[in-house]
């Protein structure tokens, strides 16, 4: 079950940059995944909030930290996190939340109407400026809010596969252990790596990485794992007998109860974590 880890010391150390093996052009690799990705088990899953739980690494000047987060996300613009770090927060697991059209300054809702929403949804999501890098990174940006079903995750690949400067390599491990395809793309000026993991057949993402090259080779800035994607009716705090649409304003039931189990309900998930 997708929950915040608590004990992220043991996995604060900023991973080294990832190994590659040769590279080959990405859009035939990228045609295939958007002509018909392979269903996930999670496609099955319904449930108005996407839930996504990740955790990412961040490797500032010799400082790093890292982060797990669950996030639950409807098209109505209304969410919900969960989220800890190392170093600690004061408080442990940090909670947030959304109400309908609170989430609305994201514009995350419209993001996969088509390849050209995609790419200006991307943009919003990272801003950087390379349109070949800003793609990869913004990818990766949706994906940890949204649980992309096949035509979505199809989208995506399409959107890639017309991105000019992108090589791909197959049989690329992430951090997590799990064997996808990876996608390189370098900044205008070569001094920055971005590096999107997709499952080789249902195109899902897996992972991100930005590296910056130094004298002695490449080094992590950040690195992203999507641990598990799936679909809930409800976030964390809320009854399983609300089925009405939740009012516009915060209310009563809209606001999280405290409790100690910081857990999506077990039958909510659909793929194990590694």
């Amino acid at each position: 079950m997708p929950s915040p880890n608590h004990n992220l010391a043991s996995t604060a150390r900023t991973p080294p940059p990832t190994m590659l093996r040769s590279g080959q052009p990405a859009r035939p690799i990228l045609l295939r995944l958007a002509h018909q990705p392979a269903e996930d088990p999670c496609d099955s899953v319904s449930g108005r909030f996407n839930v996504v739980h990740h955790r990412a690494w961040f490797g500032n000047d010799g400082e790093q930290s890292t982060r797990d987060v669950v996030r639950w996300y409807a098209d109505d613009d209304s969410g919900a996190e969960l989220m800890t770090q190392h170093p600690n927060f004061r408080f442990g697991v940090m909670r947030d939340f959304w109400p309908p059209g609170w989430l609305d300054d994201r514009d995350l809702s419209r993001a996969y109407r088509s390849t050209d929403w995609l790419r200006a949804q991307a943009r919003l999501q990272n801003g950087h400026a390379d349109r070949n890098t800003g793609l990869v990174a913004g990818i990766a940006a949706l994906a940890t809010w949204h649980s992309p079903g096949p035509p979505q995750r199809a989208l995506a690949a399409q959107a890639l596969a017309d991105t000019s400067g992108l090589t791909g390599h197959p049989n690329t491990l992430d951090r997590a252990g799990r064997t996808g395809i990876a996608l390189s793309a370098t900044s205008d000026d070569g001094r920055n790596r971005h590096l999107l993991i997709l499952h080789p057949s249902t195109g899902a993402v897996l992972a991100y990485e930005r590296a910056t090259l130094t004298p002695a080779g490449w080094r992590t800035g950040v690195y992203l794992l999507l641990l598990t994607h799936t679909h809930a009716k409800r976030r964390w705090w809320e009854p399983s007998t609300t089925h009405a649409p939740l009012p516009a304003h915060p209310g009563q039931l809209e606001m999280p109860r405290r409790s100690g189990v910081w857990l999506v309900p077990g039958e909510y998930p659909c793929t194990p974590e590694p």
